[in-house]
């Protein structure tokens, strides 16, 4: 079985870029920002408006190739590990209808009681979402 990614396409805006017309780097994070969000918020079915239990631990990001403005970012993701309170996550960015990997992002959440304020166990039902949305990590 193929696995399968979250999909989300994101339209590059003008302050999205720097002095030569490149997406800037630190907005690749937001990007991948976004997309964890709404991949976590369908996943768990939680409504965008409330908060989801974990945590953003660790980002990085490896840059390919630039996109600019008007450029449509195809972001696919994917949960890529399983810990006892945690969770990675692969982020594939490609320049839309060029077939073109322009990113590579990663990161790490940790699962969250916020009222507790305090590190929780990763669920089995959580894990079971991820494995019946991708078909394997």
């Amino acid at each position: 079985m193929q696995k399968r990614y979250f999909e989300t396409s994101i339209e590059v805006r003008y302050r999205d870029t720097d002095s030569l017309g490149h997406v800037a780097a630190p907005v690749y994070y937001e990007y991948m920002l976004q997309v964890y969000l709404a991949f976590m918020h369908d996943l768990l079915d939680i409504p965008s408006d409330e908060k989801i239990p974990q945590i953003m631990g660790k980002t990085s990001c490896v840059y390919v190739a630039p996109v600019r403005y008007g450029d449509i970012v195809l972001v696919r993701s994917s949960v890529t590990r399983f810990g006892a309170k945690s969770l990675d996550v692969e982020y594939l960015m490609d320049s839309e209808g060029m077939d073109k990997r322009i990113a590579t992002g990663s990161s790490s959440h940790v699962m969250f009681d916020y009222a507790a304020n305090a590190p929780i166990q990763l669920s089995e039902d959580f894990k079971e979402s991820v494995m019946r949305f991708q078909g394997s990590l």
